[in-house]
């Protein structure tokens, strides 16, 4: 007959082996769905994709009153309410297809089937302080948003002006935090995008520049943002909704 302490010792052996064997499976279920569904996503991220523009051989900016640089930027084919026009009916299916299931608070993030990427200041774009949201999206929006930082600051660079980067204010919500901002925010929807990870704002008042001493108009700035996100949405790469109240494009991918 084997001392009791021994069986305690090969029964908690056993309990340790039939974790780890669990979370080897969890890992590998976890894996598979990352590799087929998100991975080729993940690998174009730091690519820094350009426009086709060609960078223009000298400055052709001019500075108004205040001191800003102008460009020469073409508008857009219509106003900003009439061209990014797409609300929750268009955004929330596109959402729920390509995003996570939403959350109840940020703690549930980590135990989500499908993976999230953290975001953070870099080349392509400028990640505001977040208040009511978290740093995270899916790899697809990502993806989308790196390059639509990049399509910006290099279509800048082509209309002859000096580096700048997009601004990020708000990323993946819980159903805590959007129940807390539709309190105090009257275009705030209880039925919000950003709790699937798919969708970001981009300020369309903010930008950030590189050299402080060379400062460019935020409305030729705004201008080119639009032409940059037309053509994304033209190409049904996201949905695009131009929020007037909360200065931003309010963005979910497709």
């Amino acid at each position: 007959m084997y001392p009791k302490k021994y069986i305690f010792i090969v029964a908690m052996a056993l309990a340790v082996a039939a974790v780890v064997m669990h979370s080897c499976k969890k890992e590998k279920q976890y894996r598979d769905y990352f590799d087929k569904s998100q991975l080729k996503y993940i690998e174009k991220l730091g690519n820094k994709p350009k426009l086709a523009d060609k960078h223009l051989e000298a400055d052709t900016s001019w500075v108004d009153k205040n001191g800003l640089h102008r460009l020469d930027v073409t508008p857009l084919p219509g106003a900003y309410e009439d061209l990014f026009v797409d609300y929750n009916d268009v955004q929330i299916p596109h959402a729920k297809k390509n995003g996570i299931e939403s959350i109840d608070n940020f703690h549930d993030a980590y135990h989500l089937r499908q993976p999230l990427v953290k975001i953070a200041t870099c080349e392509a774009y400028y990640l505001d302080s977040l208040t009511h949201s978290m740093p995270y999206l899916v790899p697809k929006a990502a993806l989308v948003l790196e390059e639509i930082g990049c399509a910006f600051a290099d279509s800048v660079k082509a209309h002859g002006g000096s580096p700048y980067r997009i601004v990020v204010t708000s990323c993946t919500r819980s159903q805590y935090t959007v129940g807390k901002l539709v309190k105090v925010n009257r275009n705030a929807s209880a039925r919000s995008c950003h709790m699937f990870g798919t969708t970001f704002d981009l300020s369309w008042m903010h930008f950030e520049p590189y050299n402080n001493d060379y400062l460019i108009s935020p409305e030729d700035l705004k201008a080119i943002l639009g032409h940059v996100l037309l053509d994304f949405k033209n190409k049904k790469r996201c949905t695009v909704l131009y929020e007037r109240w909360q200065c931003c494009f309010h963005m979910t991918v497709i």
